[in-house]
């Protein structure tokens, strides 16, 4: 990412104003970057958490499982 240069403190009003802007608009731009991979973190999290509790064994009475011989 290349530097913001801000304009010198006798510029123009307007010039001031534009380099605000893209300092917004950037900040803008990472802030949705790093909501892109929290989303993606959760959804993560949730399909580990629902295929760990579906892997969960059911629990079995040894008195019913079968005799190995």
């Amino acid at each position: 990412m290349m530097p913001i240069l801000l304009p010198a403190a006798d510029a123009s009003e307007r010039s001031r104003l534009l380099a605000v802007d893209v300092i917004r608009r950037r900040a803008l731009e990472r802030l949705y970057e790093r909501k892109s991979m929290v989303d993606s973190l959760i959804q993560t999290l949730e399909d580990y958490q629902r295929k760990m509790s579906s892997n969960v064994a059911i629990p079995m009475n040894f008195n019913d499982a079968r005799k190995c011989s």
